[in-house]
């Protein structure tokens, strides 16, 4: 084993040679992917879905270069057929690995229902990690370089540069590196600034990068002595105009308009307090079952609406032993049981809004922390159960609520993907779900109460009544929590 045989080589074993330029590709493609599985999993994904994406995509990126490069230098290759396949010497051209890449993003997502613009926005800020280390693999092959500069030009510049870019016979200006630094200043803007101040609507993240990349590679491009080209153009300008033009139109909204890239969003519910009031059949039982159970201790009204929200093991696990919980779970139901039709009341204008929902075509469904059961007869109960295709209680969920699983798992059900989903609660448990997958989170109580502990969970919006949906639901927009990332 032999390290750093030449400027080309990173190590060699006999006749096997790993180049420095294979080595700095394949850390900036790993250290964008850490950062792409960062976000998809604050948005819900399971890790699987990237794994099973970065390798495929990553060589389909590689060919794709390849072949784009190979294309535009055919003149060189249809002379030197066995060079063709030699990636090693260098020889890949991005906008070529970006088309490719493109192709089978779109492939691979739309094959697993999942918005190809939200992952867009995960991942191309990435890429241009990829490109900064892609940069300094051309530094080590002597490659994409500029003018002939005298030695003096880099007095300030440390002298592994300076000695690298002497090529032939003389100093280069190292175009490499202006545009490493200005695709590392570009992730940067977009990773930290663009999309947390910015960003408006799935794609943006994406449409930024082109806006950006190809100012940078336009410019760079014009300084550089070995670019590709066709006839008196250089393709990578040519290509660099098309992107910032797609950028602009795609930050501007027509895309979204012309294509009609607007979804439906899939609206989820809540349950007691959101479709149903179920307040006073709550207190009521809750009262009963600590007077039998343990007199002594008075609710107060803040205890009372506490419990709202997490299951029924979580909130008898405070006051009762564990060996006592599941007795009183199940004199708790059998007493909610007997006063429900008396205590529960509809929710003003719930009828009409989810059928409005339902009429109109939209998907949605309940997920509660209440046993499945009671969800179902709460449901038939205020007549909304014929509207509702998916219904989800505690004995259906992954993991109850404030987890975001079984959220996720009624959107598989209803068999669409979950990138614009909304979800509608009148607790903070019923936000956090929804921020546990970057959803839409829609609080709504007309208790001013509800209303003080739903603004300190920051819900993307808050109602005080149920027909305020019928006109949100409508508006353009991507239906996420777009400060989540």
């Amino acid at each position: 084993m032999h390290f750093f045989e030449n400027s080309k080589i990173f190590v060699s074993f006999g006749t096997l040679k790993i180049t420095w330029y294979a080595v700095l590709i394949l850390t900036g493609a790993f250290i964008g992917y850490m950062i792409a599985q960062k976000t998809v999993k604050k948005w819900g994904y399971a890790k699987e879905m990237l794994e099973d994406y970065i390798i495929p995509t990553f060589i389909i990126a590689i060919l794709g270069a390849r072949v784009y490069y190979v294309i535009f230098e055919w003149g060189y290759y249809s002379t030197h057929l066995n060079e063709i396949i030699a990636i090693w010497n260098g020889g890949l051209a991005i906008h070529g690995g970006l088309i490719a890449g493109l192709l089978y993003s779109i492939y691979f997502f739309k094959k697993r229902n999942v918005s190809c613009l939200r992952m867009a926005d995960a991942i191309m800020p990435s890429v241009m990690v990829g490109q900064v280390f892609g940069r300094w693999g051309n530094f080590m092959n002597q490659e994409a370089f500029g003018r002939i500069v005298p030695e003096s030009f880099f007095d300030h510049f440390p002298s592994f540069i300076k000695n690298q870019m002497y090529i032939n016979g003389a100093y280069h200006e190292p175009t490499f590196l202006y545009e490493s630094i200005g695709n590392l200043i570009g992730f940067l803007f977009i990773y930290f600034i663009f999309r947390k101040k910015f960003y408006k609507r799935h794609g943006d993240c994406a449409f930024m990068y082109l806006v950006w990349y190809g100012v940078v590679r336009f410019f760079i491009e014009g300084l550089r002595t070995d670019s590709l080209m066709l006839g008196p153009i250089r393709v990578a300008q040519l290509v660099s105009l098309i992107m910032i033009v797609i950028g602009i139109l795609g930050l501007s909204g027509i895309f979204h308009k012309v294509f009609h890239l607007y979804q439906k969003p899939v609206v989820l519910f809540d349950l007691d307090g959101t479709l149903i009031d179920s307040r006073e059949l709550v207190f009521e039982t809750f009262t009963q079952v600590f007077k039998e159970e343990k007199p002594e201790y008075v609710l107060s009204k803040e205890e009372l609406y506490s419990f709202f929200g997490p299951t029924l093991e979580t909130t008898f696990s405070k006051y009762f032993e564990e060996k006592d919980v599941d007795r009183i779970i199940e004199r708790y139901q059998t007493i909610n049981r007997q006063l429900h039709d008396k205590l529960l009341k509809p929710i003003d204008h719930a009828k009409e809004t989810v059928k409005w929902l339902h009429d109109q075509g939209y998907k949605i469904a309940v997920v509660s922390n209440k046993r499945h059961a009671m969800v179902e007869k709460g449901l038939k109960t205020s007549a909304l159960y014929p509207y509702f295709e998916v219904i989800m209680g505690k004995e259906d969920l992954p993991k109850p609520k404030p987890s975001a699983s079984g959220l996720i798992e009624a959107t598989v059900l209803l068999h669409t993907g979950h990138d614009n989903t909304i979800y509608v609660g009148d607790n903070a448990a019923d936000v956090m779900a929804a921020k546990d997958m970057a959803a839409y989170s829609i609080g709504f109580s007309n208790d001013a109460k509800q209303i003080e502990k739903l603004e300190e969970a920051k819900p993307c919006r808050i109602i005080k009544d149920l027909s305020e949906l019928k006109e949100i639901v409508k508006e353009e927009q991507s239906w996420s929590d777009k400060s989540i990332w």
